[in-house]
């Protein structure tokens, strides 16, 4: 073979191994792009554990069946129940209603509530972590915001913490906030947490902000552009005239969340956000 062709020859070798290996790093870009899970979850509260004269059992019992069926019928990923799991705080009531709760079929998550009248200490050798905590999971960032005392008290929960939270966490997700108490805490909405609004302000990437506590309330509005999403109760002799949890999904790059009535399989209210 003459230098010429021998030269030739070198060059399109090296223009081919060139391609070949362009080629490659292209697919082994495109093989790392990782499309989040879609999201399911459900979100219910105020269970009310030990009420007297109520058959505050039966009330775990049918929401469990349901929660359970539901996810039969379309997985759940994870389940958060919003405070107020008993009635009365003290160390027997607790423990009974997280051995309720373990039998769940997917993994759960709970806050304090004013109900739960039990310490920080109780509440973390329980549940294996603190009443303000924060779950990282692959499609979701939840933070559970403690609205509560081991008195009682109806809090705004701790704005420095949630502050720095949302400095910390990931924004590549939907964040979404789970507190009992709400921050608007009245109809009129004229007595407001305004420390924790002007946090959600400051940090759009919380989609949607779960209260329990107020039994009465099921909706689901759009504040400040955020979610505001309420389940009234599950348990308790008070409230709206059913049992229900709150359903969030999503599809197409949206979320959407409507109330169920689970004992007249009916959805009460829905919403795209």
């Amino acid at each position: 073979m003459s230098a010429l062709n021998r030269r030739l020859f070198l060059q399109a070798t090296l223009s081919s191994m060139s391609s070949v290996l362009l080629a490659s790093c292209k697919e082994t870009k495109t093989a790392t792009v990782i499309t989040p899970a879609p999201l399911r979850f459900a979100v219910a509260s105020d269970g009310h554990l030990g009420e007297p004269s109520t058959d505050s059992d039966q009330f775990y019992t049918d929401l469990l069946a349901a929660l359970t069926d539901a996810h039969k019928k379309a997985p759940l990923q994870f389940v958060v129940i919003n405070g107020d799991l008993i009635h009365e705080g003290n160390d027997g009531l607790l423990p009974r209603a997280k051995a309720y709760l373990d039998t769940l079929p997917v993994p759960y998550y709970v806050t304090r509530g004013n109900h739960d009248r039990v310490s920080v200490d109780v509440w973390q050798q329980l549940w294996g972590y603190g009443t303000n905590h924060v779950v990282e999971r692959d499609n979701a960032t939840l933070i559970l915001l403690d609205t509560s005392n081991e008195a009682g008290d109806t809090l705004c929960g701790d704005d420095v913490w949630l502050r720095q939270t949302l400095k910390t966490v990931r924004t590549t997700v939907p964040v979404f906030l789970f507190m009992h108490i709400p921050f608007i805490h009245n109809l009129l909405g004229t007595d407001v947490c305004s420390a924790i609004v002007a946090v959600l302000a400051d940090f759009p990437a919380v989609r949607a902000v779960f209260h329990g506590h107020d039994h009465t309330k099921d909706q689901s509005i759009i504040y400040q552009g955020a979610a505001l999403l309420f389940d009234a109760h599950f348990g308790s002799s008070w409230g709206t005239p059913y049992s229900g949890y709150r359903i969030v999904e999503s599809a197409d790059q949206k979320l959407s969340t409507y109330q169920f009535d689970f004992v007249n399989q009916k959805q009460i209210n829905s919403l795209v956000f």
